[in-house]
């Protein structure tokens, strides 16, 4: 559905509103048109909700929104009701449902939905375990340079689940991961290069990532980087 003009105004006098930190009037503004059935609005009004202060947050009424923004192609709202149900925000915790949700923003090509539908399938949780498939949908997210996709097919390739067991290939997925900044990546690339596992040892690039991914609170990154320092 594309939005009217009436309502590509009212979306955007809500704009207007969030950037004044006014979310009740951004509400106010985006609520004739979300009634409507557009789902732009449905899908913010939603988002609001889902992230204000305790005291504000309506989630109940943020899922009816999502549902009503997905039902109508809304694909961020898609990828939405995934996290919703995976993670049990408003509603009880529904892996098939959110494997479901997943599944149709990862038709449009929402990366973030493809990565998190791999993941359900290489766990097996709300789907049939398929490590071919989750390789697949990774892969997919990956081409988009989605950096968890990346890293998640750093790991499947180190531990030889659903490809081949490939180190060196391994640390290509983790540098490409690394390289836009994911710290989980960047802790498992330093700790091949800390050990000279599918790449030259380089204790000093190791000590480097291990240090970036410390910055941002990766808890074994701090404890290599401070045995790398003790060491010398």
């Amino acid at each position: 559905m594309q939005p009217t003009d009436s309502n590509a105004s009212a979306l955007e006098r809500g704009w207007e509103a969030w950037r004044r930190g006014d979310m009740a009037a951004a509400i106010g503004a985006w609520t004739p048109a979300a009634d409507g059935g557009d789902p732009e609005a449905q899908f913010q009004i939603g988002l609001l909700l889902m992230n204000l202060d305790d005291g504000q947050r309506d989630l109940a009424r943020a899922v009816q929104l999502f549902t009503e923004a997905a039902e109508n192609g809304h694909v961020e709202a898609q990828y939405s009701l995934g996290v919703v149900y995976q993670q049990g925000l408003g509603v009880e915790v529904d892996e098939a449902e959110a494997a479901y949700w997943y599944g149709r923003a990862a038709d449009a090509n929402h990366a973030p939905a493809q990565c998190n539908l791999a993941g359900l399938y290489e766990s097996g949780s709300g789907v049939s375990q398929d490590f071919l498939k989750a390789v697949e949908l990774y892969g997919r997210a990956a081409e988009r340079g989605y950096s968890p996709a990346l890293h998640n097919l750093g790991v499947m390739c180190e531990n030889g689940i659903g490809l081949e067991q490939d180190h060196a290939r391994a640390a290509t997925f983790y540098r490409l991961a690394a390289d836009r900044g994911l710290a989980a990546a960047q802790y498992n690339l330093g700790v091949m290069l800390a050990s000279g596992v599918g790449v030259a040892r380089d204790v000093d690039q190791a000590r480097e990532l291990f240090a970036k991914a410390a910055a941002v609170g990766h808890a074994l990154a701090k404890t290599n980087l401070e045995r790398l320092q003790a060491a010398g």
